[in-house]
């Protein structure tokens, strides 16, 4: 019937195709497009599924061609990501300015590794969101670390919609993960930790469990960003995950400073700590850690433990929580809170601080009542 389109079978070198295309037009655009079924009742339904769908917008450009991710071979011969989710969300976050690009990266060579860079779109959803969630806890990921990569993949499929590839996405549920953070480093567990320590790793540990920064703040700290005879650290804009400047005088605190004048005595290149001049790369640290964790009976423990540490000492010095916060890097109070920087040894002294003169604070019992 006019104005309904039709289904068909084309031709390629004198034999016709067993798939069966269609042919519409919507809104006086015209669609080609395969209907992938070789049965021509199916595809007279697909066809009209496809225009009902265009009619009302539930449906655009080609959703069918849209891919996790698309590569062609650059000039150096390694392959180049080109298009696709992936394409769009790593695009976006260079136009945004975006710090942690490296994290987002790993979430999607997980997503990647997983439903496979030639997966469609429209093939992404429902059950499979399940099965992925299932597998990345079964091989060992966070939860939280699980819904970063799905967090990603949701940016992905938006923007596939901003652009006009996709009209639709599948429904993302994250599970609900507890926020607050709460791992610490007492004095004697982290000498253990150093111990087990390779030399350029220990030392850029020592110094994120001194200032509270975080890894990568650390890890491409430059020379360009200290003053040696100032006896100061500033962090660029572009340097900080806050995206404000930081400075931390380190003039003064003893360890730090002659950990920083080691270096700069032995220095190589643009980074305070490096390997052969280029900075420590991520991988390294991460196994470097997890390795020494294990020895010093320390399994499960994070580097991010270090910069709550560092915020819980700074706290017990009487350093006021704005001052933590301009000095390691916290933006907002909120994001402070998350950290949860009490720990139960703090809860016992408010007690006996409370009580003190009163009811003092004894392990075994309670003081003796007058008669």
């Amino acid at each position: 019937m006019r104005g309904q389109g039709r289904v068909f079978r084309p031709k390629y070198g004198g034999l016709e195709s067993r798939v069966w295309w269609l042919d519409y037009s919507v809104r006086g655009k015209r669609y080609r497009e395969s209907s992938e079924t070789t049965n021509k009742t199916a595809a007279q339904r697909v066809l009209r599924d496809r225009i009902g769908k265009r009619e009302v917008g539930k449906l655009v450009g080609r959703p069918d061609r849209v891919r996790l991710a698309e590569y062609e071979k650059g000039d150096d011969g390694k392959a180049k990501l080109v298009g696709g989710l992936r394409a769009l969300a790593e695009k976006q976050y260079d136009i945004d300015g975006l710090r942690s690009k490296e994290r987002v990266v790993q979430c999607w060579n997980h997503l990647e590794k997983f439903f496979g860079a030639e997966a469609r779109a429209i093939d992404i959803g429902g059950v499979r969101l399940d099965d992925y969630v299932a597998a990345r806890l079964a091989a060992g990921a966070a939860r939280q670390t699980v819904n970063n990569e799905l967090s990603a993949l949701r940016r992905g499929f938006r923007l596939a919609i901003d652009k006009g590839l996709l009209a639709v996405m599948p429904v993302f549920n994250l599970t609900t993960v507890q926020s607050a953070r709460s791992g610490f480093f007492e004095e004697g567990e982290f000498a253990a930790l150093l111990l087990e320590l390779p030399r350029d790793v220990r030392d850029l540990v020592d110094f994120l469990r001194a200032t509270g920064w975080r890894r990568d703040e650390g890890r491409l700290l430059t020379w360009a960003a200290a003053d040696m005879v100032g006896g100061t650290i500033r962090l660029e804009d572009a340097r900080s995950k806050s995206g404000k400047p930081r400075v931390f005088p380190f003039g003064l605190a003893p360890s730090l400073k002659a950990l920083l004048e080691k270096h700069w005595a032995q220095r190589n290149g643009l980074y305070v700590f490096h390997r052969d001049g280029q900075p420590l790369g991520v991988g390294a640290v991460r196994s470097a850690w997890k390795r020494a964790c294990k020895r010093a009976g320390l399994a499960g423990r994070l580097v991010h433990d270090l910069r709550r540490s560092a915020a819980r000492d700074f706290r017990r010095a009487g350093v006021s929580e704005g001052e933590i916060m301009r000095l390691c890097g916290w933006e907002t109070r909120s994001m402070f809170d998350r950290y949860n920087i009490i720990d139960e040894a703090d809860l016992a002294a408010a007690v006996a601080k409370r009580f003190n003169g009163k009811v003092t604070a004894k392990s075994e019992g309670f003081a003796e009542q007058p008669h």
